[in-house]
């Protein structure tokens, strides 16, 4: 509107004395209600909206200024180029106050809040209606044109429109929140406010025309004007006595609602009360009943009752139990700490928790787990319930858990868990006071024998027995432990020297030794013992590993007695460690290599077959012999590899002997007993084109023992592929005529051991001739290894042994060709010495 105004003043022309339309606002009225409209629009912006309403106040109270003091003071014209000819410029004295009341709301509604904004609207809307009143009912002095109350009918809809967006921006004050209310206050006055407001005008205006018409006379007129507002008020009580009764009958309505639920609710707790009165008595009855101890305290920790299991846990009676007196039989040394646990309870409204031991009237202790619940009401803590369990049971078997958590099942001597904290304890002590602690890792020998022999029940007895005799031979100080079948370990703290520690040992080994009646059968077993020393400076697994190596060494210096961990025992393990990893990567980096010795035919001189022989060629050291690295490869396993690759190389090496020769390898029995053996010896013998009788593989005949029921598959294996098979060292083990009817081998090897003294020894011709009887029944072929001398040679030779090696023919070396001499062999070989 103001916009549309302000472009119709600059098309107007009233230079030639025209007149000024009636519906057209003042210019400074425009420019103020376009800040006011601005201002509204960003009321979001509170700075700008205060000022633009400041700037608006300013100009209405400058123009009633000018009104007041008749002097011209600048703010008649503010916009420039207006053609206004003898039109006076200044706005009417309404539009000036309508101006102040909206410029004093939007500076002051950030200061004095909704309210005061709120009322200068409603102010301005007054005054707006009464410039409505005025021209609606013809009152000259403030509506005839010219008049300083006139105000435009273009003024009266802008400044009608902008008080109520402000009221209507606050919505929730005053009349405008009445009218929103949705509750009775506000659909009352939404039915009677259009009556209200326009009633009343209506009434005024049909008055003054039909007065005016000469219908009636001023006074008949004010008679009706009344009569007509008493009808008026008459409608308007009618609604709201409507509205009300309305209201009653709702709330009528509530009451019989209520009044429902309120029986309802009433017989909700009735039925609640006797549902609690039966749930009160089953629980007093479960609380008789219940398998634990309850006892009932005041809010100062005084017993008021208990039930009966607290009264057989305790052997107190209720009485007695009053007062303090509950805790009159917890056990001696636990008293203290549960009462004071429970004054702290009391005194601070703390959980009660706690575990501990009544002393019954017969005198056992009695463990109870006991926790202690608050009674609570709307005053605070009324007393508390505490529950008391018996845990004795629990208690025991957890003892008994732990017992066995470091105790061996068997001989109840410490386990391996308990044995390495009493050691660091003992090492620990032997640091601070430079005494000794030794170790003693006992190894039953013979025990295996005891078991296949007399069955397990009985190993298990024997085992007993040596606990027993183990604890009676050693110091009442020293702790004996059970590691693992038939080891065991005698730790003993505060010794001096490593003497000491050997003393023990013999007592040890006597002890043992004696024979052990189980049943009617005895039993004999000895001890093989490794002994480690120290005052402090290991750690516990360290020295349990000293006394174990030094244990296997005692074996292999032949069982039965026992050897101290020195320096002299430390260097042979850590040569056997670089040993070992050395030996790991040997096989990758091709350090084996395989060499010959020949076979020779003894009764035809000529060179039958070539025995391959494992070297290792070590970087560094030079050409290892089999027996330094050999046994250790067998048991860490590395022997797989080295076997497969020493049968691959001296199949391939093979291939260059007449087909009447064969090559000779070497098998651990580690090898033999895996599944997939038949497939590496076809495999090798397939890369190669050896032919399978050109192959002789060698199983020691201990080897041979230990897998003759695991390998039968693999012998037909190999018989099937025509390999012929030895058995070497014969005569060391403890094979019978029958094992070696089973076996289907082709050939013996005789240990060297019987061929060294088989000069001077008729014992030891005795035992080669019986073998070679034994193998000419079987139809086996004989080898004698060791042959040094010209005298051995012919001594076998007349025996009718049919083959033979040793350094008298040649000594072993790397070309297979270089073995596999002519038939002049024996013709030209000088015999070597005695030793190698």
């Amino acid at each position: 509107m103001t916009l549309g105004s302000l472009i119709r003043w600059y098309t107007l022309d009233l230079s030639a004395g025209a007149a000024l339309p009636h519906d057209v606002m003042k210019p400074t009225a425009i420019v103020a209600l376009l800040l006011l409209a601005v201002a509204l629009a960003l009321s979001n912006r509170p700075a700008v909206a205060t000022t633009l309403g400041a700037v608006v106040t300013l100009i209405g109270v400058l123009t009633l200024a000018e009104y007041a003091s008749g002097l011209g003071l600048g703010v008649d014209v503010l916009l420039p180029g207006l053609r206004l000819g003898d039109t006076p410029p200044r706005m009417a004295i309404g539009t000036a106050l309508a101006l102040v009341l909206l410029g004093l709301a939007f500076c002051l509604r950030g200061v004095a809040g909704a309210a005061v904004t709120a009322g200068f609207a409603v102010l301005t809307l007054l005054l707006v209606l009464l410039t409505i009143l005025s021209a609606a009912y013809g009152v000259s002095a403030v509506s005839d044109a010219g008049r300083p109350l006139n105000i435009s009918t273009l003024s009266v809809l802008c400044v009608s429109a902008i008080a109520a967006a402000i009221l209507v921006e606050r919505p929730d004050i005053g009349l405008v929140a009445l009218v929103r209310d949705d509750r009775s206050a506000g659909r009352l006055l939404r039915s009677g406010l259009p009556v209200i407001v326009l009633g009343p005008f209506f009434l005024g205006w049909l008055r003054l025309w039909a007065q005016r018409k000469g219908w009636f006379d001023t006074d008949l007129g004010t008679a009706l004007l009344v009569a007509s507002t008493i009808g008026l008020v008459l409608g308007i009580a009618w609604m709201a006595a409507v509205q009300l009764r309305a209201l009653d009958i709702q709330r009528d309505g509530a009451f019989d609602a209520l009044a429902v639920a309120n029986a309802t609710l009433e017989n909700a707790v009735h039925d609640r009360t006797r549902e609690l009165a039966r749930t009160a008595e089953r629980l007093h009855a479960l609380i008789r009943i219940a398998p634990v101890g309850i006892v009932q305290f005041d809010a100062h920790g005084r017993v008021v009752t208990t039930n009966e299991q607290w009264m057989r846990m305790t052997g107190l009676s209720v009485e007695a139990a009053r007062g303090d007196g509950w805790g009159r039989n917890i056990h001696a040394d636990d008293a203290e700490r549960v009462i004071d646990a429970w004054r702290t309870t009391i005194a601070d409204g703390v959980a009660f928790e706690s575990t501990f031991r009544f002393q019954t009237v017969i005198g056992e202790p009695k463990w109870v787990q006991a926790s202690a619940t608050r009674i609570l009401d709307a005053t605070g803590i009324t007393g508390y319930l505490l529950s008391v369990t018996d845990v004795t049971a629990v208690r025991a078997a957890e003892a008994r858990v732990e017992h066995l958590a470091y105790h061996d099942p068997l001989t109840d001597l410490p386990n391996r868990l308990l044995l390495l904290d009493r050691l660091d304890q003992a090492l620990l002590f032997a640091a601070r006071t430079h005494r000794g602690v030794g170790v003693l890792f006992i190894d039953l020998d013979r025990f295996k024998v005891v078991n296949d022999s007399l069955g397990h029940h009985a190993g298990d007895a024997v085992l007993a027995q040596i606990a027993v005799r183990l604890r009676a031979a050693v110091r009442a100080s020293d702790t004996v432990a059970r590691i693992g079948g038939d080891e065991f370990v005698v730790l003993c703290p505060d010794i001096g020297t490593a003497a000491e520690a050997r003393q023990i040992a013999q007592a040890v080994q006597a002890a043992v030794a004696q024979p052990i009646a189980i049943g009617d059968q005895t039993a004999l077993v000895d001890t093989s013992i490794g002994i480690a020393f120290s005052l402090g400076a290991e750690d516990a697994e360290t020295m349990l590993r000293h006394a174990d190596q030094a244990m296997y060494l005692a074996k292999e210096q032949g069982r039965a007695r026992y050897e101290v961990f020195n320096d002299d025992l430390r260097g042979r393990i850590r040569r056997r460690v670089d040993t070992e990893i050395g030996l790991r990567t040997a096989v990758a980096r091709g350090e084996i290599e395989t060499w010959y010795q020949p076979i020779i035919d003894l009764q035809n001189p000529r060179v039958a077959a070539a025995e391959a022989l494992a070297r290792w060629r070590r970087p560094g050291i030079g050409i290892v012999a089999p027996g330094d690295f050999i046994p250790i490869a067998e048991e860490t396993g590395l022997i797989k590899d080295i076997g497969r690759t020493v049968l691959q190389q001296a199949c391939s090496a093979a291939t260059s002997l007449r087909p009447d020769q064969a090559v000779s390898v070497n098998v651990s029995a580690r090898q033999f007993v895996r599944s997939d053996f038949g497939s590496v010896v076809r495999r090798a013998l397939l890369e190669s084109g050896l032919a399978p009788g050109q192959l002789w593989l060698e199983l020691t005949e201990s080897a041979v023992i230990d897998v003759m029921d695991s390998a039968t598959r693999t012998f037909d294996e190999l018989r099937d592929l025509g390999v012929r098979l030895a058995i070497d060292d014969f005569g060391t083990g403890y094979s019978s005529f029958a094992q070696l009817r089973s076996l289907e081998v082709d050939l013996l090897k005789i240990d060297m051991t019987f061929i060294n003294d088989l000069v001077s020894s008729d014992r030891d011709q005795s035992i080669v001739r019986g073998i070679l009887h034994l193998a000419d029944s079987l139809g086996l072929d004989v080898v004698a290894e060791g042959i040094e001398t010209s005298e051995q040679y012919e001594i076998l030779r007349d025996m009718g042994c049919r083959y033979g090696q040793g350094y008298l023919f040649a000594r072993p070396q790397p070309d297979i060709s270089g073995a596999a001499l002519g038939p002049d062999l024996i013709g030209r070989v000088e015999p070597a010495p005695s030793t190698p």
